[in-house]
């Protein structure tokens, strides 16, 4: 499946309360890479955050930690007028796709809290409209997204949802979403088709899978990279405790 080059499919005035999408959670480490990137492809990007504070170091041309090639984007993105920020929910545009950077934590018992991404989704509900695509991004527990998928249809709510993965190394994220294939992942074909056409624009390569096949590997990829952490720091330590004669 090849949609390179994809491009916004309207071109909307530079005004301030419009955009073609929105990332909750844009000042993050997640958010970061991802709305730069967009920016960097064309797109008017919300930036809607909580923190009003990292939201007005954006703002100024910083970034509130590294990220590699991210200051000069940003400058870019700023100079042209392609970044929007807010923080209420009531800011986020109806038309346009809004991605969600927030995953599901776990209990002191290793059971998923689903109700973090709950109460996310019903800030952002009155304020999104049927049809409208909503990403998941972030890590989530196996299951959540068609979790989420019915609790939507059983609030009579008809949005398109995808869980498209991030897979990067915080600092190194600008550089991994041009290189690193985009997992796609949808509970409709119609999600999975408008899904597959937004990362399209910032990602070389797409492969497509189901939901659950998208959480999986996104929670090997995490498990793989926490062993080659872990082993260095057990390869540190026994090197350390070893006698020097």
């Amino acid at each position: 499946m090849n949609f390179a080059g994809a491009k916004p499919t309207t071109t909307k005035p530079a005004r301030l309360d419009t955009a073609d999408l929105t990332i909750v959670g844009g000042g993050g480490h997640v958010g970061i890479p991802l709305v730069l990137a967009f920016a960097e492809a064309g797109y008017r990007v919300n930036v809607h955050d909580t923190n009003r504070d990292v939201l007005e170091t954006l703002r100024a041309g910083r970034l509130p930690f590294i990220e590699y090639g991210g200051e000069a984007l940003l400058a870019k993105a700023l100079e042209r007028d392609r970044l929007v920020f807010t923080s209420a929910p009531a800011d986020i545009s109806r038309s346009g796709p809004v991605i969600i950077t927030i995953g599901t934590p776990i209990d002191e018992f290793l059971n998923p809290v689903r109700k973090v991404v709950q109460d996310c989704i019903e800030a952002l509900l009155p304020h999104l409209a049927d049809g409208q695509l909503l990403v998941l991004r972030s890590t989530v527990f196996p299951g959540t997204t068609d979790w989420l998928d019915g609790h939507l249809k059983r609030n009579n709510r008809e949005l398109k949802l995808a869980f498209c993965p991030e897979r990067m190394v915080q600092g190194h994220g600008i550089k991994e979403l041009k290189e690193t294939p985009q997992i796609i992942s949808a509970t409709t074909p119609a999600a999975e088709e408008e899904a597959a056409k937004l990362f399209s624009a910032i990602a070389h390569e797409l492969v497509v899978v189901t939901p659950r096949e998208a959480e999986l590997a996104k929670l090997f990829n995490n498990a793989y990279r926490y062993i080659e952490f872990a082993t260095a720091n057990q390869f540190y330590l026994i090197a350390k405790a070893a006698p020097t004669r």
